[in-house]
């Protein structure tokens, strides 16, 4: 119980402090306009190992095919959004399965803490989009990277359930890499990889 409450006080944490750094100057202009236009698949080339993911998720959406980088890292991060909503949704069923009446003490901390780490994600890649949309580039990847940090600290904190190490593995995996493609994505909108 100690260590989970650590991993909460962590996220927490370091939550605060992510989103405090990227607004830390309120009279700081938005990051600088796109210095270049970057196409699905180009963008996707960029993702380190997920440009398969990449492709197939933002492709989904029509108007990938005209976005510019900023529209391609919209739309990932609403992809991420959309895959953490639908885990914060599962959990909430698997938490309150009748089924599943028997869970351990560990396992329902498990469930809750995650669900209240998604919960948290959600908001955060909301707020990623808001400052996609604004010009606040620098503000949306700390917001990336800390729904990330909130997908991780829940695989984490799960690890140590017997029999239940895997409840969540698959859909944490799945957000972190759409997080991961959202952040490198959103990167690109101010020029080239350095």
């Amino acid at each position: 119980m100690a260590s989970e409450t650590s991993y909460a006080a962590v996220g927490v944490i370091l939550s605060v402090l992510v989103v405090a750094a990227a607004s830390a100057d309120p009279t700081a202009a938005p990051t600088a306009a796109p210095s270049r236009k970057y196409s699905l698949e180009e963008a996707c080339k960029q993702t380190a190992g997920h440009q398969d993911l990449c492709v197939a998720t933002l492709s989904a959406d029509p108007s990938s095919k005209t976005a510019d980088t900023a529209g391609l890292a919209r739309l990932a991060i609403q992809a991420a959004q959309r895959n953490a909503s639908e885990t914060a949704t599962y959990l909430s069923s698997i938490y309150d399965d009748d089924s599943l009446e028997n869970k351990t003490a560990q396992l329902q901390q498990c469930l809750e803490d995650c669900g209240e780490r998604y919960e948290s994600a959600v908001e955060q890649l909301s707020d990623a989009t808001s400052a996609v949309d604004t010009g606040a580039y620098s503000e949306s990847e700390a917001l990336v990277v800390a729904s990330q940090a909130e997908v991780k600290l829940c695989q984490r904190g799960c690890q140590g359930v017997p029999d239940h190490r895997n409840v969540l593995t698959a859909r944490n995996r799945d957000v972190d890499q759409l997080c991961s493609i959202a952040l490198t994505i959103t990167k690109l909108i101010g020029g080239p990889p350095s």
